[in-house]
């Protein structure tokens, strides 16, 4: 009877619609051009050197944190600029980057190529499974990140973001399946860069009180307590060290706050936390609306959206965190409604297009995420209007995987 109703169900959307496979990926085709060469392209040094450098500097007990050391290390791996590229993650993040440091700097690039690789394609499955998908449908999550512009910038860069989404698709799995404590565990993926996350964090918080599920903040405590123990036990000056490090972090402009401080002055760096006043406000508004009917699957994909957008911090690829709310999407069928589809396509072409503006415009225009997520959810609720009398389409709206909700 599933079967039936779910086939019945999508042929209504499709004809309604009228998207058909080879239109889609005709759509697409751009968009795994670009993918195919960012795989392809050779490795940057840009922001894997950055982790490499901070772990060697942290197995020589040195100051992963220090400009000049930092400088000196990433030119004997062949890095030609001016300054150097600073990590400012947490230092319970420093024992990831001294693993990595073990391997000479080539062989351990080309590895996280590999495990990044590796992590998204986990990712992608973990989170179609988690919102509902067929599992015979799966490969369609891996048709988003293949066409999902960001994750390539992730791994071309070498970025530390693979990992992290790996956790938080972790974390959502065993929250569904109420294993508290390792959910609470694999948080320390989502730590390396805590501030990218941070509506989904204190909802998590807040939604832990609410629910008592004190054993997830015991979960939490125990990896982050390990991590910065095990740090500051090798290396006892570490948390000192990053204590240091906030002046030439606010330094950097990027992001919402980037291109205000652009508009009204480089130089008032508070500018740099006034999107996440407004998303903090944002967080007050749905919480309040939603408290009492909360639920995470259909919760979750605006709020990673307006948590990315409003960081202090981040850049176009960082974006690669709102991917469960782009597999949300799919498993709903949004990849079958033509506007939608055609709206994906332009808004990346449209942040392609910004790489020639300066960084803080690059990741600033990134905002359009939200205004996409809207659209097609909007979209979405008004396919399931149309096919209302349709009689398969009640019961595949029943169906955690299509709720029109």
């Amino acid at each position: 009877m599933t079967h039936t109703a779910e086939s019945n169900g999508i042929a209504t959307s499709e004809s309604v619609n009228g998207v058909r496979w080879p239109f889609i990926l005709l759509c697409c085709s751009p968009l795994l051009i670009v993918r195919i060469w960012m795989i392809c392209a050779r490795p940057q040094l840009y922001d894997f050197i950055t982790y490499w450098a901070s772990g060697h500097l942290f197995l020589t007990r040195g100051h992963p944190y220090s400009a000049v050391a930092m400088l000196a290390t990433e030119r004997l791996q062949g890095w030609t600029f001016a300054n150097p590229m600073m990590t400012f993650c947490p230092p319970w993040s420093l024992p990831f980057f001294g693993a990595m440091a073990i391997l000479p700097f080539p062989l351990a690039h080309a590895t996280w190529l590999l495990a990044s690789l590796a992590l998204n394609c986990f990712s992608a499955f973990g989170l179609w499974i988690y919102f509902g998908g067929e599992k015979r449908r799966a490969w369609i999550a891996l048709l988003v990140v293949a066409t999902f512009v960001p994750m390539g910038g992730a791994e071309l860069l070498g970025q530390i973001t693979p990992l992290m989404l790996a956790s938080l698709a972790g974390v959502l799995l065993l929250l569904e399946s109420r294993r508290y404590f390792a959910s609470g565990f694999l948080l320390l993926g989502i730590g390396f860069k805590p501030h990218l996350l941070y509506l989904f964090l204190l909802t998590l918080l807040i939604w832990t009180a609410k629910t008592r599920v004190w054993t997830m903040l015991a979960g939490a405590a125990a990896s982050f307590g390990i991590a910065t123990a095990g740090a500051v036990l090798y290396n006892p000056n570490s948390i000192d060290y990053f204590r240091h490090s906030y002046g030439a972090a606010i330094e950097i402009s990027c992001g919402l706050g980037g291109i205000l401080r652009s508009i009204f002055g480089v130089q008032h760096m508070w500018l740099q936390f006034v999107p996440s006043v407004f998303g903090m406000v944002w967080l007050i508004y749905y919480w309040i609306k939603h408290r009492h009917d909360w639920n995470w699957q259909m919760r979750l994909p605006l709020l990673l959206i307006v948590s990315v957008s409003t960081s202090p911090y981040n850049w176009f690829h960082d974006f690669a965190m709102i991917l469960p709310s782009l597999v949300f999407l799919a498993v709903r069928g949004g990849y079958r409604n033509f506007y939608t589809l055609l709206s994906y396509l332009a808004l990346q072409i449209i942040i392609l297009a910004s790489f020639g503006l300066s960084e803080a415009w690059m990741s600033g225009v990134s905002i359009l995420w939200v205004a996409f997520y809207c659209f097609a959810m909007g979209e979405f609720k008004s396919n399931c209007r149309l096919n209302h009398f349709d009689s398969g389409i009640s019961q595949l709206s029943s169906q955690p995987g299509e709720s029109c909700q």
